[in-house]
């Protein structure tokens, strides 16, 4: 799918049932096989119970209606009054600032951390970032996790007046199989505050 420039919350909407440029095949018990080629097509098919008799295509699935889900989210931003978000850079010291949910999480010991923990680094504890562009970036933790974050839009979408941010994150490890994505909803309520999570998805 070619890369496409959305400047309002219609652009981004109208995404939802535009076609895409392949399709993947569904099955559910004996009824016939579906193709589903868009996001309308595949939130409706995964809510019925279809999924691919493939394995490595139904977590590919999985993973591209959590981008159908991004793109909803995007599609109810607003302009915002006011915005705390222009000093956002990715680098290590972003990791202090962003709620733990962030974080790469696999077991149920993460899960029991999650729990009490504050920032994204205090779970993760990031060794290295590589910067892709000013809104992606590639985050390496100390004990092989690799998240991928990036910025996928700006506006307000809790109607308070202040900008919130959609980001995208996708997981890996080192030497595995393990994948996940993760959409998240923050915000900034002060220049000097941490990032708030508003949704996860």
């Amino acid at each position: 799918m070619e890369p496409e420039v959305l400047e309002t919350p219609e652009q981004v909407n109208a995404l939802y049932s535009k076609s895409w440029f392949y399709s993947y095949e569904v099955v559910i018990d004996s009824k016939p096989a579906i193709n589903v080629d868009s996001c309308k097509v595949l939130s409706k098919a995964l809510q019925e119970g279809y999924k691919s008799s493939d394995y490595k295509e139904q977590v590919a699935l999985l993973a591209t209606n959590k981008i159908c889900t991004t793109w909803v989210a995007m599609g109810k931003l607003k302009p915002s009054k006011e915005s705390f978000l222009d000093s956002f850079k990715h680098d290590a010291a972003l990791a202090n600032k962003m709620p733990p949910e962030l974080s790469l999480i696999i077991s149920n010991d993460d899960e029991r951390r999650l729990v009490k923990a504050s920032s994204w680094e205090e779970m993760s504890h990031i060794q290295k970032v590589e910067l892709v562009n000013d809104d992606q970036a590639i985050y390496y933790d100390n004990s092989g996790g690799i998240q991928r974050l990036t910025i996928m839009a700006k506006g307000d979408y809790n109607q308070d007046g202040i900008e919130d941010m959609v980001l995208h994150m996708a997981n890996a490890v080192e030497r595995g199989s393990y994948s996940s994505s993760y959409s998240y909803i923050v915000t900034r309520l002060t220049a000097d505050a941490p990032y708030t999570l508003i949704k996860q998805f």
